[in-house]
C-alpha cells in the first residue's frame, strides 16, 4: 500500500515558496492587527507610558522620596508638617507620560492670563525688563489695592517667580502658580527675562541660565521697598537654575525668607550631552532651539550687533544658538566654559536659605543624572524632593488635569515655613565677595608639599604679615562699592499705561532699525 505525500515535492525543495503560500492565506486584517499592536507596543515604550504599571498598583501613585540632611531642622520642623510632600504622586491616567504631559503644559490653554499689574525694572546697565504683579486682592475680589499700590507697612508675603527658558508671564505653569498663590493670600511678581513679555531689549547685556544679576537687583529692590513684607523666591526649569546660584553665591547675605527649586537642570553640561541621547530628546531640542531663534528674531539689532546672526538663524540645537549667541554677548570661551560655569550644582553647598527642590525622574529635558544627591543631604538648608514620574514642569493630577502637583507643595511649603520661626534672615558680610563655582572642598587643604622625597602636609594658615593690608584695602574696596552702587542702582518705576507706551516706542525703534 503506497502513501502519497500531501506536500509537492517542487514545494518540499523550496520551503521558502512554502512559507509565502502559507502567509497569502492569512487575512489582512490579521495583518493590519499586528501592524497596529507593534505601533502600539513601540509607542508604549518609546514615549516611556506607565499606564500599566500604574494600574497594576491600583492608580494609587508612586510615593514623594525626600533626600535631606539627617539633622536637618527644616525636614524636622518644617517639612514634617508638608501632607503632599509625605504623600504620593498620581499622574493623570491618560496622561501616564512624561512627554505627553510636557507637551500638554504647552498646548493647554486654561486657565486664563490673569490681569497682570505691569511695571518696568531699569538696571544699572540700562536693561529693562517687565515685573507682572498679581496681588491676592485681584483674585480674592477685594477693593484694597485697586490703586495699584502696595504699601511700605504691608506684611503679606511676596513670592518673586523666575521663569524657565523663554518663558513670560503668559506661560501655562505660570498662570498656574500665580494664580494658586495668590489665592492664598500672598501677592506675586514674575520677573520676567529680558526681551520677554513684550518688552525690548534695552542694553547689550541678555539673560543666559547663569545670569543671576536682574534676581538680584529685583529682589533688592522689593526688599528695600517693600521692608516689612517677607521675601520667598520661585524658580522653575533655567530660572531655578538663575535661583539656586544667585541663592549659592550670596550665601546669607540675601534678602529672601526662604525658596524653591522646580526641575532644575543643575548641571548644564549633563543637560546639554542628555538632551542628544535618544531621538525623542532631540526633538525637545530643537523645539528649544526654535524659541530661541524667536526670542532672537524678536531682538535682531542686538543680536545681529553682537554676535553671529547667520548662525543663529541656521541654529538647530540649543547648543548651536549657544555656541553662536551666547558665548558672543556673554564672552565665554566654548559652550563647555559656559556650561560649566553657569550650573548651580557647584552652589548648592553654600545656600543659606531654606530651599526645597522638586524633580522627576522622568524629566525628559532635565535628566536625574544631573540631580546632585550628596550635595543636597550634605546641606541642611535642603530639602529634595523626587517624584518617579511628571515630566518638566508637568505634575498633572485628577482626572480633568486641571491641577499641577508642584503648585500645590510649593504652596503649602512655603505657607509652613512662613508660619514657622525658620525663615532665613539676611546676614550682611562686612568683608568677602560672593561665591564663585571654582570654590572647592579641595582647596580648603591641608596641601601635600613634596620636599626631599618624602610627602607632608601643609596646612593653610594665614599671611599674618598681608592681613592689616588685606583688610585696609578690602574696607576701602566695599565703601566704594557701596557708594557706586546707589549711585547706580537708582530704580525707576513706571505704571502700566507707561510701560505699554515704552514698550510701543522700543518697537518702534526696532522697526527703524530693521
Amino acid at each position: 500500500m503506497e502513501f502519497t505525500d500531501p506536500i509537492d515535492s517542487s514545494l518540499r525543495a523550496n520551503p521558502y515558496k512554502l512559507l509565502i503560500e502559507a502567509a497569502t492565506m492569512i487575512p489582512k486584517s490579521h495583518y493590519i492587527l499586528g501592524f497596529l499592536m507593534f505601533c502600539v507596543i513601540y509607542l508604549y515604550n518609546f514615549l516611556e507610558f506607565h499606564f500599566l504599571q500604574d494600574l497594576r498598583t491600583g492608580f494609587r501613585g508612586s510615593p514623594v522620596c525626600l533626600t535631606y540632611h539627617s539633622t536637618s531642622q527644616l525636614y524636622h520642623q518644617v517639612v514634617s508638617k508638608c501632607s503632599l510632600l509625605h504623600g504620593r504622586y498620581l499622574a493623570t491616567p491618560w496622561l501616564s507620560s512624561p512627554h505627553l504631559q510636557t507637551v500638554l503644559l504647552e498646548l493647554i490653554k486654561r486657565p486664563a492670563v490673569p490681569r497682570y499689574r505691569r511695571k518696568l525694572f531699569h538696571a544699572s546697565d540700562g536693561g529693562t525688563f517687565a515685573l507682572d504683579w498679581l496681588l491676592t486682592a485681584d483674585v480674592c475680589g477685594s477693593t484694597m489695592g485697586k490703586d495699584n499700590v502696595i504699601s511700605k507697612e504691608d506684611t503679606t508675603p511676596i513670592a518673586v517667580i523666575i521663569p524657565g527658558l523663554t518663558s513670560d508671564s503668559a506661560s501655562v505653569y505660570l498662570r498656574h502658580l500665580v494664580i494658586h498663590t495668590a489665592k492664598h493670600g500672598w501677592n506675586v511678581v514674575i520677573c520676567n527675562h529680558r526681551g520677554l513679555g513684550g518688552v525690548s531689549i534695552t542694553s547689550d547685556c541678555f539673560y543666559n541660565a547663569g545670569w543671576t544679576t536682574d534676581t538680584r537687583d529685583v529682589i533688592n529692590y522689593l526688599h528695600h521697598e517693600y521692608p516689612k513684607a517677607p521675601l520667598f523666591a520661585i524658580g522653575t526649569s533655567i530660572g531655578a537654575n538663575i535661583l539656586v546660584k544667585y541663592l549659592g553665591e550670596d550665601g546669607e547675605n540675601v534678602p529672601v525668607s526662604g525658596a524653591a527649586a522646580i526641575c532644575c537642570p543643575w548641571d548644564l553640561l549633563i543637560g546639554s550631552r542628555y538632551i542628544v541621547r535618544r531621538l525623542v530628546q532631540k526633538v525637545y531640542d530643537m523645539a528649544l532651539a526654535i524659541g530661541l531663534r524667536g526670542y532672537a528674531q524678536t531682538n535682531q539689532p542686538h543680536f545681529s550687533r553682537l554676535a553671529d546672526w547667520e548662525g543663529i538663524t541656521k541654529s538647530l540645537s540649543i547648543r548651536d544658538f549657544d555656541n553662536h549667541a551666547t558665548c558672543h554677548v556673554g564672552n565665554f570661551e566654548t559652550v563647555d566654559t559656559y556650561y560649566r560655569l553657569s550650573s548651580s550644582a557647584p552652589f548648592t553647598r553654600f545656600v543659606s536659605v531654606p530651599l526645597l527642590c522638586i524633580s522627576s525622574l522622568d524629566d525628559p529635558l532635565c535628566t536625574a543624572e544631573a540631580i546632585p544627591w550628596d550635595e543636597c543631604r550634605a546641606n541642611k538648608n535642603i530639602v529634595l524632593a523626587t517624584t518617579k514620574h511628571g515630566g518638566h514642569l508637568a505634575f498633572f493630577e485628577g482626572i480633568t488635569a486641571s491641577r499641577l502637583w508642584w503648585v500645590r507643595a510649593v504652596n503649602e511649603f512655603l505657607g509652613v515655613l512662613h508660619s514657622s520661626t525658620f525663615m532665613h534672615v539676611q546676614k550682611k558680610k562686612q568683608f568677602g565677595g560672593r561665591h564663585s563655582a571654582s570654590e572647592s572642598l579641595i582647596d580648603q587643604g591641608p596641601y601635600v608639599n613634596l620636599a626631599d622625597g618624602m610627602l607632608s602636609a601643609i596646612g593653610n594658615e594665614p599671611d599674618t604679615d598681608n592681613i592689616a593690608g588685606e583688610t585696609e584695602a578690602s574696607s576701602a574696596s566695599v565703601v566704594k562699592n557701596n557708594k557706586q552702587d546707589l549711585i547706580n542702582n537708582e530704580y525707576k518705576m513706571l505704571d502700566a499705561s507707561q510701560s505699554r507706551k515704552a514698550s510701543d516706542q522700543f518697537s518702534q525703534q526696532n522697526k527703524k532699525a530693521l
